[in-house]
């Protein structure tokens, strides 16, 4: 089915324009590895040319080529094309047919088949292949052209964590390492130093204990509470989407490493002040970073 917009839509996608591809479920962009040109599924996007892919309509069709490498999302030509085979970027270019469901996220599909492109979890990385549709989130992909995108995030600086549905902030408690959401009150233990830590990923070191926003388990699962950690704690903060688009007020999403367990805003309530915080995987929620104050 052809995606060119007819006489009273807006195009949703244009020709001559880059896009980065988020997958819905897992939140990763498809970037290709530079050292085998092979395309994976990366943990963030950092706006790295390897994650960008320019748009051409071909005869209602589309093909996407990377920024950097001039390869193009797709398979090798003249081989058919079976179930589970990895997206490769390849050297000529590959249509594809694109649609877009009411949500307004991307479905790609291999021509004249029911192969789409797809992220699954392969061993300790993220695979993009071609699969079976079954109409699931990992099947959807977000169509960003908004590709200079910077984490709302500075080294150094104070930030109050404050969650998206009911305002409430990631308080760490006085008399316990547990951190629970609170309406916000100009406290030190209210405020997290944004720290760098190596990939990309922060460590977040509360103002009042300087504690760590950690877990309080070796091994991260779903309802996992949320604590002050002795020792640092690394989370990926990347960028949330609602409904295929980025959210507002640049809303993110901390993430446990490697997993799809993020800081929960979700139980967050003005009725229950002080709910303990714990993971969850891909919260509706999300969190808004408002630079604090040292006092």
């Amino acid at each position: 089915m052809p995606t060119e917009p007819g006489p009273n839509e807006e195009p949703w996608i244009e020709s001559g324009t880059s896009y980065a591809f988020t997958n819905v479920h897992t939140g990763h962009p498809i970037t290709i590895d530079p050292d085998t040109n092979t395309v994976v599924g990366s943990i963030r996007f950092t706006g790295t040319p390897f994650q960008v892919w320019e748009a051409a309509s071909v005869n209602g069709l589309w093909t996407f080529k990377n920024a950097e490498t001039g390869r193009y999302l797709g398979y090798t030509l003249y081989v058919p094309v079976k179930e589970g085979d990895v997206i490769k970027a390849t050297t000529h270019p590959f249509t594809w047919q694109v649609t877009r469901d009411a949500k307004g996220w991307a479905k790609l599909s291999v021509p004249y088949t029911n192969f789409v492109l797809d992220m699954e979890a392969n061993q300790n990385s993220w695979a993009v292949t071609g699969c079976t549709s079954y109409e699931q989130s990992n099947q959807r992909w977000i169509l960003d052209s908004e590709i200079t995108f910077k984490l709302p995030i500075t080294a150094g600086n104070l930030y109050k964590i404050v969650s998206s549905n009911v305002g409430a902030v990631v308080n760490l408690d006085d008399s316990s390492e547990f951190v629970s959401g609170y309406k916000y009150n100009e406290g030190r233990n209210q405020k997290w130093e944004a720290i760098p830590g190596d990939a990309g990923t922060w460590f977040l070191k509360n103002h009042l204990t300087h504690t760590y926003l950690g877990i309080g388990a070796m091994v991260a699962n779903h309802g996992t509470p949320v604590v002050g950690t002795e020792q640092p704690f690394a989370w990926d903060i990347i960028r949330k989407y609602v409904d295929g688009k980025p959210c507002k007020r640049n809303g993110v999403m901390l993430r446990v490493p490697s997993t799809e367990l993020a800081l929960n805003p979700d139980y967050l309530s003005h009725n229950n002040p002080g709910t303990k915080i714990q993971l969850q995987g891909n919260p509706t929620g999300y969190w808004i970073l408002k630079k604090g104050t040292p006092a």
